[in-house]
């Protein structure tokens, strides 16, 4: 989940918080009002009744339900009970048939406000006293106007409360998306820096926020790391250059001493291992000087289109130069008929190192066994897969094989530094491909590289 959606995620569960406490107590505050103004016109009205039944005189009486009749009216389903002194059986008989507590009683012992609401039936007490004479009066009556708008209440609340999260979430997403425009911004800039463009800088908002120390934290750490690849980049650039010199003085100075008539046996065998091993050295040289000269500055642009057919080739040129009876064979019986799907972008030195270094490694291994380099394409890739018959590699280490010196535990016997297939690796990854390897000991290896197709990459 992304952190914009979050934030109006949380945003909107605080909102709702509030908005549910508010909704409670306008909810509460409004039964509690509705439910004591009820109250208050239903102990009027038997106050009224009480009044009227401790007169003695009809006429007076009358007037009492007059009064209650023209200005007050009925409650729906308003029923009075009046207990007089002495009828202590009615008593009894009405505090089993309603559902009042006993403290509701209390409270009419005591003249304190006695009121109880059970089954949308509200009931209340009166203890009268007159000229001497008392009497307990229990009225009840249902509150159906108060009660239709404590449900109306209700659902607008509930209502309100759905459309306003609507609302919130909404606004809370515009919000953060908003907030977040500028963070968006960074990352896709910073996407767009590779190590061929170290020298392209985000762009300074000068808001003088959080965003802005941002945007000079990656400018910073991107001056250092310019400067780190200039350093390496001149580094190895100036030690190829300076390793060519003796080492072509040496090779040539071995096939002076090839050329001689006459010398001995043994002296001829040594100008040959030095002349040999002068030729690998050269050659690894070069590559490293290949590599330095891609460089990471966008002006020096190396990309082009490349068919992997022809690259295929060149590898095989490379390495005839370097294992000359070599034995390996380029297979193009699965060639696609598509020719789009054999044309990739890249760097032609980068994959010509990459796709060197693995057929050498298989020559090596299989000591010099056959070799097949098989050359197809998927729905999005061009596909070469290089097979050879050699002495495999441990399942357990297949995993480390990337890691820069790290040889496995089978090849002590064959000489090497373990930078071949970290280098390839890190070719072909830069070309945004993969390497699939498929290895059991005694058998063979197989590494299938996936580069995508100029279409796949647009």
């Amino acid at each position: 989940m992304k952190i914009q959606t979050k934030i109006a995620l949380i945003f909107t569960m605080l909102t709702s918080g509030i908005i549910v406490a508010l909704s409670i107590f306008i909810y509460t505050f409004g039964s509690e009002s509705v439910s004591n103004s009820f109250y208050h016109r239903l102990e009027v009205r038997s106050d009224i009744i009480g009044h009227a039944a401790l007169q003695e005189s009809k006429s007076t009486t009358s007037i009492y339900y007059d009064i209650k009749e023209r200005h007050l009216g009925d409650l729906p389903f308003e029923q009075h009970h009046i207990i007089k002194n002495g009828e202590v059986d009615k008593a009894k008989k009405l505090k089993e048939q309603l559902p009042m507590p006993p403290s509701f009683y209390d409270n009419i012992v005591r003249k304190e406000p006695a009121r109880f609401f059970k089954n949308d039936t509200s009931y209340v007490g009166l203890n009268i006293s007159q000229g001497g004479k008392t009497i307990i009066i229990l009225s009840s009556a249902v509150d159906l106007y108060g009660l239709e708008e404590i449900e109306n209440l209700k659902k607008l609340l509930t209502v309100g409360f759905f459309i306003s999260m609507f609302f919130v979430f909404t606004f809370g997403k515009l919000f953060s998306t908003q907030v977040f425009n500028p963070i968006r911004r960074i990352v896709s800039n910073v996407k767009g820096i590779s190590a061929h463009n170290l020298h392209q800088r985000l762009e300074v908002a000068g808001s003088k926020d959080e965003i802005d120390d941002l945007t000079h934290t990656f400018n910073d750490m991107l001056n250092r790391l310019e400067i780190t690849f200039e350093i390496q980049n001149n580094f190895v650039s100036n030690a190829s250059h300076e390793f060519k010199t003796p080492l072509t003085v040496i090779s040539g100075e071995a096939q002076l001493g090839l050329s001689l008539d006459g010398i001995p046996e043994a002296a001829k065998t040594s100008f040959e291992v030095i002349y040999h091993e002068a030729g690998k050295l050269e050659h690894l040289a070069n590559s490293m000087l290949k590599l330095a000269q891609t460089g990471f500055d966008g002006t020096k642009e190396q990309w082009s289109s490349i068919r992997v057919d022809e690259l295929v080739l060149s590898v095989k040129e490379a390495v005839d130069k370097i294992i000359p009876d070599n034995r390996v064979e380029i297979n193009f019986d699965h060639l696609p008929d598509d020719e789009a799907k054999l044309t990739i972008n890249g760097n032609q030195t980068l994959l010509t190192a990459a796709l060197s270094n693995i057929v050498l490694n298989s020559c090596k291994y299989s000591d010099n066994k056959p070799v097949n380099i098989i050359i197809s394409a998927d729905e999005k890739h061009s596909i070469v897969e290089i097979v050879d018959v050699g002495i495999g590699i441990p399942d357990r280490e297949i995993a480390q094989i990337y890691v820069p010196f790290f040889r496995a535990s089978n090849t002590e016997r064959y000489k090497g530094y373990g930078i071949g297939l970290p280098l390839a690796n890190n070719i072909i990854k830069k070309h945004n491909g993969t390497i699939a390897v498929n290895s059991q000991v005694g058998t063979g290896t197989s590494f299938k590289i996936f580069l995508p197709f100029s279409q796949a990459r647009l």
